[in-house]
């Protein structure tokens, strides 16, 4: 379901905790390198239930160090806990931060009016305390040593401008928890039937009569050739095709509409494929369960970053995926903190189906509980980012999920021996396309060598995977075996040398290299790479030390249809 997702998708988050709780007046984000991919920031209240303070487009802005200050909504409970939210796609290189800022007040201050609709931001901003940059406006680094001059200006005249409520006083009209519902609220029953009952007596039938004109300048008609203007007169089939291009909030406001599109918009063939993690902020136990009976033939469901925070139990999930879990085939849970061990037990039982399982950040499930995914045989894509699965399990699941096409190992450090893991795929996986195994750090020559017998391998990424820093002829023999490869990350690999790299002329297909951190390539072997590899378009060049800024720039007039990055240190001279 894409047409759930805002015109903006959100592609990561972090969490951030401050020590004391406070009615948040203004974030600062100490953007430090690549800006411009914050999209989001929420704030949590006592209940665990999220209110967005800012949201805005991904932004193409100068690449130098920022104070990122986006003026917030007006927010009328405590918090202590942050969320942002980044897009990451304008972005030419990864984006980097240094520190958060949270400036608030233990009492909650409004501007001195009657209508309380204007933040304290737009009140800084109307008694021009600060300047802001026309060409970057949320940007507060050029008056970075006095960025809070505006703040201690109004305390001094306090009294003329704003007012100070007791915080009770506000928190009763849970004003932001009606925001956040999954279903807004209607108008009062009385208030609604007067407004429809205007409207079908007034612009109803002249809006038919146009729609009609224009779309269909012959009258329809029924069987018996009676004109029929209702829509429930279109083929029910029709109807469905139509509804399908609703968002999920759309149609939970159609089943209110009257009899007949409560039963269409209710059926289960429009929520064959459920995207939830749009509605991660307030999907709880009640729409959970409203859910589960519209989903009977429920196939694909993303639920990551749903349920934190206690808004909905794992006992709740379960009994969804009774309802209507069966016919299951793609199934994410990435950053869900209710998955469990009882969670996968059940996921194994009644999903018996199921090709992709996403459980990245999944940090409540125990060794034991994922020994329970050995039921599943057609698994096709495994992601377990930073789960603590241990080896022999892992293996066991290999061997008996032979069309496995997609496997994340990535962030597992030492938890696992990547080694015997490299073994079992290319003994088990032959169909092996994907393999991400950044800082791995049990990941030898050994593991290389064996996964040269995964020849379908299309991505893979050995970034920070520190054990290979030396591979002998592993990595050469890795290279020739597997000559599909699009996407390579060897990141860090300091060791390597030319001569490890150079087999990577012969894919032919390849599109992404990341060689960043490798301190003894030279500028020969990229010169190789761009002209052999016709389809390259990005080229990772950071922190090789022995390609200077000349060849890079060199290349990059060469080649200009390929992006070739290129990060340093700049080191400060008056710095010791």
């Amino acid at each position: 379901m894409p047409q759930n997702n805002g015109d903006v998708v959100s592609q990561d988050y972090i969490d951030l905790e401050f020590y004391q709780e406070v009615y948040p007046i203004r974030v600062s984000i100490f953007e430090t390198y690549s800006p411009g991919s914050v999209i989001g920031i929420w704030a949590q209240n006592s209940e665990g239930k999220w209110f967005q303070l800012w949201s805005g487009l991904p932004q193409i802005v100068p690449q130098k160090p920022r104070l990122f200050t986006p003026h917030l909504h007006l927010c009328n409970f405590k918090t202590k806990r942050i969320r942002l939210e980044f897009n990451h796609d304008l972005l030419e290189y990864y984006t980097e931060l240094d520190a958060v800022f949270l400036i608030g007040t233990l009492e909650l201050v409004v501007p001195n009016n009657n209508l309380h609709s204007e933040t304290l931001d737009e009140l800084l901003q109307q008694l021009g305390y600060l300047e802001y940059d026309t060409c970057d406006p949320y940007n507060l680094t050029p008056d970075y040593l006095t960025v809070r001059r505006d703040i201690k200006n109004l305390k001094r005249t306090f009294s003329e401008h704003c007012k100070l409520y007791k915080s009770t006083i506000i928190d009763k009209g849970q004003l932001v928890a009606e925001m956040s519902q999954f279903c807004q609220c209607v108008a009062p029953i009385e208030e609604a039937l007067n407004i429809l009952q205007q409207f079908l007596q007034g612009d109803f039938l002249k809006f038919t009569k146009d729609i009609a004109e224009k779309r269909c300048p012959v009258p329809l008609t029924n069987l018996e050739g009676q004109q029929c203007n209702r829509f429930s007169a279109l083929p029910d089939e029709t109807v469905l095709n139509i509804l399908k291009n609703l968002d999920l909030k759309s149609l939970c406001r159609l089943c209110r509409v009257n009899r007949y599109f409560n039963n269409i918009a209710r059926d289960a063939l429009l929520y064959r494929y459920l995207n939830l993690k749009p509605y991660w902020h307030c999907l709880d136990t009640t729409a959970l369960s409203c859910l589960a009976t519209r989903c009977q033939y429920l196939q694909q469901l993303d639920l990551s970053w749903c349920g934190n925070y206690n808004m909905f139990k794992y006992k709740d999930f379960i009994y969804f995926l009774q309802s209507c879990g069966t016919s299951l085939t793609h199934l994410r849970l990435n950053c869900c903190h209710f998955v469990n061990d009882a969670v996968i037990l059940e996921i194994s039982k009644v999903c018996k189906n199921l090709k992709e399982l996403c459980l990245r950040n999944c940090m409540g499930i125990t060794n034991e509980g994922f020994s329970k995914l050995e039921n599943l045989e057609l698994i096709e894509r495994l992601e377990l980012y930073r789960t603590i699965i241990e080896t022999s399990t892992l293996c066991s699941i290999l061997r008996k999920n032979t069309q496995m096409r997609h496997l994340n190992l990535a962030g597992m450090h030492g938890r696992l021996n990547i080694d015997e893991v490299a073994i079992e795929l290319g003994n088990s996986c032959p169909y092996l396309e994907s393999i991400d195994f950044w800082k791995a750090q049990t990941l030898t020559p050994h593991g290389v060598r064996a996964l040269s017998h995964c020849t379908k391998l299309r991505e893979v990424d050995f970034g920070w995977c520190n054990g290979m820093n030396a591979p002998g002829d592993s990595l050469r023999a890795f290279l020739f075996s597997c000559r599909c490869l699009e996407k390579v990350s060897l990141v860090a690999l300091r060791g390597l040398t030319d001569s490890d790299v150079e087999p990577l002329v012969l894919s032919s297909q390849l599109q992404q290299l990341d060689l960043s951190g490798i301190c003894s390539l030279t500028a020969d072997i990229c010169s190789v790479f761009l002209l052999f590899c016709t389809k390259l378009e990005m080229i990772d060049l950071s922190f090789c030390e022995r390609i200077s800024n000349d060849d890079i720039q060199e290349m990059r007039k060469k080649y200009p249809h390929v992006s070739i990055k290129k990060s340093f240190q700049i080191l400060d001279p008056y710095i010791e």
